[in-house]
């Protein structure tokens, strides 16, 4: 995922150890925080929730009263779908002894772009997450049926790996007819996906208009094309259709042929 490539970019640009005594130290310190903001922003951006809470001080989980265990849907009404990120360790990471302050982009699905303060404290010789002003543990989960919510989150793989290239994915969740309505027998080349599909940069759409009627589910998608300064977004009907346990794409009209 970007998040991932992202991070690895990052992580080459941490500064070098260098000097000696406290100035070695302090680069130390720095680095170690670094690594443990991008961990904290990866985690987020892959949900990998059964590491998060591993990550907060015991006094931002007692303040902000975050969920024991935090599941997905906590953590998605908390914060919403986390697209990318960006900051360089260089010039938004300030280090105030035990503490550790890092100013950044970040973009996520609905919201757009926004800069946003990481704040990491020392505790037990770690660096840990002590505010984050992206998140707010006040907003819980809107009860949803299962179907709404299995479909909702097979949407979203769905759209990831397009946004990602990822034709494998793609083509494995694909339902039969629309493969047989489109002669496709095996995935898109990378080059013939950027044919059919384009670029695209982010996604949108309102869960809670997701209409399921037995094996089969409708929302309308907005997926926004081209690059930063030169965007253009498309709202279209997809359609998903369920065969045995898992939700497939049956109608996509962002694919053009």
């Amino acid at each position: 995922m970007v998040l991932l490539s992202l991070a690895m970019l990052l992580a080459l640009t941490l500064p070098s150890l260098s000097g000696c005594g406290g100035e070695e130290q302090e680069a130390s310190q720095s680095e170690a925080a670094s690594k443990a903001a991008i961990a904290f922003l990866d985690a987020l951006g892959n949900q990998d929730v059964g590491n998060l809470r591993s990550m907060f001080t015991r006094g931002y989980l007692e303040e902000n009263d975050v969920p024991d265990p935090i599941g997905v849907d906590h953590l998605t009404a908390a914060l919403g779908y986390v697209l990318s990120y960006r900051f360089s360790p260089d010039q938004d990471l300030v280090l105030e002894g035990d503490r550790s302050v890092v100013h950044m982009e970040l973009e996520v699905t609905g919201r757009g772009t926004r800069e946003e303060t990481l704040v990491l404290s020392r505790e037990d010789g770690e660096w840990k997450v002590s505010s984050f002003t992206a998140l707010d543990w006040s907003k819980k989960p809107a009860g949803k049926p299962e179907a709404r919510t299995e479909v909702e989150q097979a949407l979203r793989d769905f759209l990831i790996a397009c946004v990602d290239g990822r034709t494998d994915y793609i083509f494995e969740h694909l339902s039969d007819d629309y493969r047989q309505k489109h002669r496709l027998e095996k995935p898109w080349t990378s080059t013939e996906f950027s044919g059919v599909f384009g670029t695209a940069r982010s996604y949108d759409f309102d869960p809670g208009e997701i209409k399921v009627e037995n094996d089969a589910a409708e929302v309308d998608v907005t997926i926004e094309f081209g690059t930063r300064g030169n965007l253009e977004s498309e709202t279209s009907r997809v359609r998903l259709v369920k065969k045995g346990k898992t939700w497939l794409v049956d109608v996509f009209p962002f694919f053009i042929y």
